[in-house]
C-alpha cells in the first residue's frame, strides 16, 4: 500500500539520510517539531515499514578489501532455482549485496576480495555451480563511489550537501576491536553507544572515541536511513555509460551532485566508464532524466544502458 508522507515526514528522513545517529533532539531542531513528535514520527515511519533500517557505509578498500560486481543473465532457469541462487549468495559471506533487476539483466551481486586471486576464486565458483543456469554475465571492479543526497525528499531549495566519497588505494589504521564495532554498526547505524559497550565491553566513552576517530580516517563514510522505495511511490534506476570522451566524466559527476534524484555514481573497471543510480516517481520522470543528459552529454557518449532495481536481498557494508 502507497504511503503517503507530509513534509515533516519527509523532512524526517531527509536528515535521517544526512545522518540516522542524529539524535531526535538534534532533528527536531532541523524540522521544527518537538523531540517527542520526532521520535514518535520515527516511530511511525518504522512500523509502517517506510524506514526498513538504518545503515553504516564503511569504505572496506581502507580496511584492505576490493569491491567486484557480477551481473548475471540467467538462462533455463526456473523461479525455484533463481531463489536458490538469490539464496546461496544472501548466505556466502563475501557478498555484501543482493538485487534482482528488471531489464537486460536478471541478477546483480557484490563481493569483498582481498586481491584478484581471490575474485577469480569466486568467479570460478559461480561458474562451476550455476553455469548451466547461466546465459551471461559480466563483471567489474568500484574504483570510485560518489554519494549524493536524497533532496528530492525535500520541496524547498537548499545549500547542497558535499559529496561523499568512497574507494581509494590508502589503507587506513584499525584495530581488531574497530573491526567489532564496524560489524555492530554496519546493519544498524543507530545502535546506541551504550549498547554497543555492552555488546563489546568496551567504555561508552571509548566507543564515542573511535567512532569519531573512523570518522576521521573516512573508515565510516557516512549513517543512511534505508527506505523503501516503493512504500512512498518510487522506483530505482540505474543507468551505465559507455563515453566516447573521457574528460566528461567530471561534467557528468557535476551533474549527478546538482540533480536531486541522483543518488549514486560510480566509476568502474569495466566495459562502463560512469555508471549512476536514480530515485524516480515514475518511468516517464526516469526518461526525462536520462532525455536531460543525453541533449547534455549525448554526443560524448557513445552506449549506454538501463535497467530497474525492483528487489534487494542483502545489502551489508561490512566483511
Amino acid at each position: 500500500m502507497l504511503i503517503k508522507l507530509d513534509k515533516k515526514d519527509r523532512r524526517i528522513l531527509y536528515h535521517l539520510d544526512l545522518n540516522s545517529r542524529q539524535t531526535y533532539n538534534q532533528i527536531a531542531k532541523k524540522v521544527g517539531l518537538s523531540r517527542e513528535v520526532i521520535q514518535y514520527r520515527i516511530k511511525q515511519l518504522e512500523k509502517r515499514g517506510v524506514i526498513r533500517g538504518y545503515q553504516t557505509l564503511i569504505d572496506v578498500t581502507k580496511l584492505g578489501y576490493l569491491n567486484c560486481r557480477f551481473f548475471i543473465k540467467f538462462q533455463r532457469d526456473s523461479p525455484e532455482q533463481e531463489k536458490e541462487i538469490i539464496e546461496y549468495y544472501k548466505q556466502h559471506p563475501n557478498f555484501w549485496w543482493v538485487d534482482s533487476i528488471d531489464g537486460f539483466r536478471d541478477l546483480g551481486i557484490a563481493c569483498w576480495v582481498k586481491n584478484i586471486y581471490e575474485f577469480h576464486d569466486i568467479k570460478e565458483d559461480l561458474v562451476k555451480r550455476f553455469g548451466n543456469f547461466i546465459h551471461d554475465f559480466n563483471m567489474a571492479i568500484y574504483s570510485k563511489f560518489y554519494i549524493y543526497k536524497r533532496t528530492y525528499l525535500l520541496d524547498d531549495k537548499i545549500e547542497l550537501p558535499p559529496v561523499k566519497t568512497m574507494f581509494s588505494q590508502e589503507k587506513a589504521k584499525f584495530d581488531d576491536k574497530d573491526i567489532e564495532l564496524l560489524r555492530l554498526i554496519a546493519p544498524n547505524a543507530r545502535m546506541s553507544s551504550v549498547d554497543l559497550s555492552q555488546q563489546t565491553g568496551i567504555s561508552v566513552t571509548n566507543i564515542n572515541y573511535r567512532i569519531k576517530k573512523l570518522i576521521e580516517r573516512k573508515i565510516i563514510v557516512e549513517f543512511r536511513v534505508i527506505i523503501d522505495l516503493k512504500k512512498i511511490g518510487y522506483y530505482w534506476y540505474k543507468i551505465e555509460f559507455q563515453l566516447e570522451d573521457l574528460n566528461i566524466k567530471k561534467g557528468l559527476l557535476e551533474y549527478s551532485h546538482k540533480h536531486k534524484n541522483i543518488i549514486y555514481a560510480y566509476e568502474t573497471i569495466s566495459e562502463n566508464d560512469i555508471e549512476i543510480e536514480l530515485e524516480v516517481q515514475s518511468y516517464e520522470e526516469f526518461r526525462e532524466i536520462l532525455d536531460d543528459i543525453r541533449k547534455t552529454f549525448g554526443k560524448d557518449i557513445k552506449k549506454y544502458h538501463h535497467l530497474l532495481w525492483y528487489k534487494e536481498h542483502k545489502f551489508l557494508f561490512m566483511p
